[in-house]
């Protein structure tokens, strides 16, 4: 298997997981403890995994299960991945959320060839409520 093959399959494996709003500790065996967690809404004093547990926290109290992630435009290079996501969910209070994401990822390679996320940034390009 290819390292674009592996990241691929990291990618569609990570998003699955966000699809049903698994908890927390499914994401965060991927994620390096001091990453740099770049995101809408993180609470920015907090940094780590703190910020990755709070931001998810958020998560959480906003979006039903499940939710929609469909990668697409992925390129990647050494430990590196950029690609687009479209987000869909429903909240709690019943509104459809529709948006466009640009993902930017930085990654330590572990041993068994996984990728170990350092920085992890997401950039609303487009939000829609259908």
């Amino acid at each position: 298997m290819t390292q674009n093959t592996e990241i691929r399959a990291f990618i569609a494996d990570w998003f699955a997981r966000f699809d049903r709003l698994d908890p927390i500790d499914a994401f965060l065996a991927d994620l390096h403890p001091d990453v740099d967690w770049d995101m809408p809404d993180a609470d920015p004093r907090l940094s780590g995994h703190a910020r990755v547990r709070a931001w998810y926290a958020g998560v959480l109290e906003t979006f039903q299960s499940p939710t929609e992630h469909h990668a697409s435009d992925i390129e990647t290079g050494d430990g590196w991945a950029s690609f687009n996501v479209l987000f869909r969910a429903r909240t709690h209070a019943g509104d459809t959320v529709e948006a466009h994401v640009r993902e930017d990822w930085r990654f330590d390679t572990r041993p068994d060839g996984r990728p170990l996320i350092t920085h992890y940034s997401a950039r609303l390009l487009e939000e829609t409520n259908p």
